[in-house]
């Protein structure tokens, strides 16, 4: 029963007295409370990763349109293939074709003469004389 009186008065008197009293923030050397580094740090980090998370958006879209641009290339490259595929189909099967490419190549038969026939470049019109 003592032990429990010591408690009571122990509580009643830490109350009526202040003893509990909040203990006092820490400090550094400079005087500034530790708390307020610790935000101060806070603060940072979250500036750091907004800048890093808008620097790696910034370079996703950047992929992105790189992707897209790449994409309409191969499209290209592949109806190009398409078409080379088709007229190497054409030449192993139609022997017209194979001539029609020689002759589109500047090539003749051997029994064949070539005649090259240059067009006359057009005359300028006549130009009023300069002056009076």
């Amino acid at each position: 029963m003592s032990q429990a009186r010591i408690s009571f008065i122990s509580d009643y008197q830490l109350r009526n007295e202040r003893v509990l009293a909040l203990p006092k923030p820490q400090t550094l050397a400079l005087g500034v409370p530790l708390y307020a580094l610790v935000a101060m740090v806070m603060v940072g980090l979250t500036g750091v990763c907004a800048t890093v998370l808008l620097r790696s958006q910034g370079e996703l879209q950047a992929a992105k349109v790189e992707y897209v641009g790449l994409q309409s290339q191969v499209a290209i490259r592949q109806a190009e293939n398409d078409r080379l595929q088709r007229e190497v189909t054409s030449l192993d099967a139609d022997p017209r074709a194979i001539e029609r490419s020689l002759r589109e190549a500047g090539l003749i038969k051997a029994n064949e003469v070539a005649v090259a026939i240059d067009e006359p470049s057009p005359e300028p019109d006549a130009l009023p004389p300069l002056g009076n």
